[in-house]
């Protein structure tokens, strides 16, 4: 795989991962503000299952950026 096709691949994998970081805490704090319903443990764990995979997305994002920058050609 070209160096190119791999730090796009890591670039997808972390500009996939923004919209969660911002959807994850939102639904946590929407589960937190209703209380009073029974299905803010459905948000809560939705909430906190969004959170890590935006934060696994990101570390595969950034871990293959590195490796496209600072892995040569390794014949």
């Amino acid at each position: 795989m070209d160096n190119k096709e791999l730090l796009f691949k890591g670039l997808k994998y972390s500009i996939g991962a923004i919209p969660l970081m911002f959807l994850g805490p939102i639904l946590i704090h929407n589960s937190f503000m209703n209380k009073h319903t029974w299905v803010h443990y459905i948000v809560l764990g939705v909430g906190i299952f969004i959170c890590l995979t935006s934060v696994t997305l990101m570390f595969r994002g950034i871990k293959t950026i590195i490796k496209s920058l600072f892995d040569g050609n390794e014949n």
